[in-house]
């Protein structure tokens, strides 16, 4: 008995040795700090806040066959000029929790995920990265600080689930399916299935994403039940680049949110289902230029840095190859007019258009390399509200930051 102890213990500490000399750890961490104030041209009182934002994310790769990943985030964006030491909320969230398990076959390398939070969202960058290892391809117009790889496509993404993933040796394909569980768009619980297909070429980058979801119920005609699904959900994303960050491209960004297909809440496609960002992209010698188009839930855009407003368009001038100590810095400009009480629904049905709050927006910025691994960013944005009603001015400051280790 005594010999069988010493047995057990000895591979358990073989074990630990084993691990604890092979994982790695790799992380980040971004945050911003600002001050926003707005000053009503009626005569009004102006109001003045302190915004803050911050994520930290980590990754330990246990030896060759799995990965563990985490990420939280925190902001308060309430905190008042008056008294920026009173009590105010603040929100913590979890971004991500994720165990990953690797496995080698013949031509390709298999993914076997568990997690908690929002898993590879579609319409943000982390599936793409990870897969293919290239760089971001979103716009820089989704930027978040409360997030690593922000992604206002879809404000319900987080869940619970498993994930397969299959990335090919011989092609730049991964695919796989997920089964996971969320809250959908009406708040109630929903089982979900999706399928998932990404490609990567020097002209073409793919993440297409179809699903079906089922909200759970609890009773059946008035009366309690174990489980009943009687209505079916449709569910799908496309994050789609023509082009590199090299050349010339387009940037499509999709999704379609709970379409129900079957059920007695059965209805057709609204403007209110669809979140999109359509972004043309000119790369010149001299400087960059990007025309966006772009529609998101307000929920989905409340944590942004530079959107403000659900629905809206503009464009950017930049240039990013400016030579500096550390790298090459970026210094742009964005002009954007949003409308700030209406969705792309009520614009495609008419509905209370001469209502509309028009809202344009000014934002010049810079962002500065501090070494290889680090980088500040300096954001100045003025905006005039509700142009064609009682006006008021918005000035907002913003110094942000992030760092890979």
């Amino acid at each position: 008995m005594k010999l069988n102890k010493i047995i057990c213990l000895a591979s358990l500490l073989a074990a630990c040795s084993y691990l604890s000399a092979a994982p790695s750890f790799s992380g980040a961490i971004g945050g911003s700090a600002g001050a926003d104030l707005n000053v009503p041209l009626n005569g009004g009182k102006a109001k003045g806040r302190v915004p803050l934002a911050a994520y930290a994310a980590i990754q330990a790769n246990l030896a060759e066959w799995a990965i563990f990943r985490g990420e939280i985030a925190a902001w308060a964006s309430n905190l008042s000029f008056d008294d920026i030491f009173s009590d105010s909320d603040a929100n913590v969230r979890l971004n991500e929790l994720s165990f990953v398990l690797q496995r080698r076959a013949v031509t390709a390398t298999n993914y076997f995920s568990a997690f908690v939070g929002a898993y590879e969202p579609i319409g943000g960058d982390a599936f793409l990265m990870r897969h293919f290892g290239i760089e971001p391809i979103g716009s820089r117009l989704t930027k978040s600080y409360t997030s690593l790889e922000g992604s206002p496509l879809r404000d319900n993404a987080k869940g619970a689930g498993l994930s397969y993933v299959v990335n090919f040796d011989k092609a730049p394909i991964a695919t796989g399916v997920s089964f996971y569980f969320n809250k959908n768009k009406s708040d109630d619980w929903s089982m979900n299935l999706d399928s998932r297909f990404a490609l990567a070429t020097n002209l073409v980058t793919m993440d297409f994403m179809l699903g079906f979801g089922s909200p759970i119920q609890d009773k059946y005609r008035d009366k309690d039940v174990v489980l009943v699904i009687d209505t079916i959900t449709m569910h799908g994303g496309l994050n789609f680049l023509a082009g590199s960050k090299y050349t010339h491209g387009l940037l499509l960004q999709m999704y379609l949110n709970d379409i129900v297909i079957k059920g007695d809440r059965k209805n057709g496609v609204t403007g209110n289902d669809i979140s999109f960002l359509l972004e043309p992209r000119l790369k010149f010698h001299a400087f960059n230029f990007t025309l966006t188009l772009y529609s998101f839930t307000q929920k989905a855009i409340k944590e942004l840095t530079y959107l403000k407003d659900p629905i809206g368009a503009g464009f950017t001038f930049y240039k990013d190859n400016i030579e500096g100590k550390n790298g090459d810095i970026t210094v742009g400009i964005h002009a954007f007019t949003g409308i700030a009480n209406l969705s792309f629904g009520d614009l495609t049905k008419g509905k209370n258009v001469n209502d509309a709050k028009y809202n344009v927006y000014i934002t010049p910025y810079a962002e500065f390399p501090l070494s290889g691994s680090a980088s500040l960013e300096t954001i100045a944005q003025v905006g005039i509200l509700d142009v064609s009603g009682s006006q008021s001015l918005n000035f907002t400051l913003t110094v942000g930051g992030k760092k890979t280790f």
